[in-house]
């Protein structure tokens, strides 16, 4: 009898463990429904909180949550609302920015040359977005749609003109620094994209600082070597044409967000968030870092979150050595 007990206890702990093994975890559940929770209209992004065993939606406005399923396959659904979320386009820099002066002080909108990070670039068919920074392999760093991309969201052609200061600033083809080298793809329209950075670069035909930051003063620099990951609660910087330097803190290191580029969107996964204010129209592009090492770039936005590449996604991306 003892010994048919002991058979018995240990079959119900085999069942237990089998059982187990086969529930699904919350980030499987939420990448199954990823695609279709982006087809509510009015659905932002998608994330997890691991330690609540929560999927979480982000939403444009608080009436979006009625949309939204309560629960998914047994794990609870919070809704977050955190605005609709653009590419910060260069066109939205247009308050802000100044003509195109001799400079005495390091002006952000004005012509430096060697160029260095934090300051107005572009290629001539947008008005401006920020230089990056400029790699230790000599390239410089900015949003496709930036150095890559049109207005429309168009990608133009290997070799277009890259301007330093961008057009809206006053930037001409007298200006040119160098031309568009590379881009990461983005691909539109589609729920289930696997998107992962807006990232161009351009190579130098004139002297760059490599690694090289204005700084919140812009009257000296800093220094961005290396690159890291964050965590939730870690405070960021950058350093950008618009808004100079700001900090403030990550809220999610893996969140999937649709980004939309005037009459297109794209889902982007594996994204950082930030509070805002982080960055402004006209930002785009900037180097975000966290004590001087490369965190990635930030490139979208709504009034609550900026949302930023992952460095392991730009640089792996685009071949770059920061």
């Amino acid at each position: 009898m003892k010994k048919a007990m002991i058979l018995l206890a240990v079959a119900i702990l085999l069942i237990s463990m089998v059982s187990g093994a086969s529930q699904p975890k919350v980030k499987e559940v939420r990448e199954k429904h990823e695609a279709e929770l982006f087809a509510i209209e009015g659905v932002s992004g998608v994330s997890v909180d691991e330690e609540k065993n929560e999927i979480i939606v982000y939403i444009e406005r608080p009436e979006v949550s009625m949309k939204v399923p309560k629960a998914l396959d047994g794990f609870p659904v919070r809704s977050r609302v955190i605005g609709r979320i653009q590419a910060l386009q260069t066109t939205t820099a247009a308050q802000t920015s100044i003509k195109k002066t001799p400079v005495t002080k390091y002006s952000r909108t004005g012509i430096h040359r060697p160029v260095f990070g934090g300051i107005s670039v572009g290629n001539p068919n947008i008005t401006a977005g920020t230089l990056g920074l400029v790699t230790y392999d000599n390239y410089v760093l900015s949003n496709a749609h930036v150095l890559a991309m049109d207005n429309n969201a168009n990608f133009l052609p290997i070799g277009t003109p890259i301007w330093q200061p961008g057009k809206y600033d006053g930037g001409t083809s007298d200006d040119e620094i160098g031309k568009l080298h590379n881009y990461i793809h983005i691909e539109f329209n589609n729920e289930s994209a696997n998107n992962y950075a807006d990232a161009a670069i351009s190579n130098l035909t004139v002297g760059g600082n490599q690694g090289i930051v204005l700084n919140k003063n812009n009257d000296g620099f800093y220094t961005i070597n290396g690159s890291t990951n964050v965590s939730i609660g870690e405070t960021v910087r950058k350093s950008g044409r618009t808004s100079g330097v700001t900090t403030n803190k990550v809220i999610d290191t893996n969140a999937s967000v649709k980004v939309f580029y005037d009459n297109n969107w794209a889902i982007f996964k594996e994204q950082i968030l930030v509070r805002q204010p982080f960055i402004r129209g006209g930002d785009s592009g900037s180097a975000v870092d966290k004590n001087g090492r490369f965190v990635g770039l930030a490139f979208a936005g709504s009034n609550i979150v900026a949302v930023v590449n992952k460095a392991e996604h730009v640089i792996n991306g685009l071949g770059i050595s920061i």
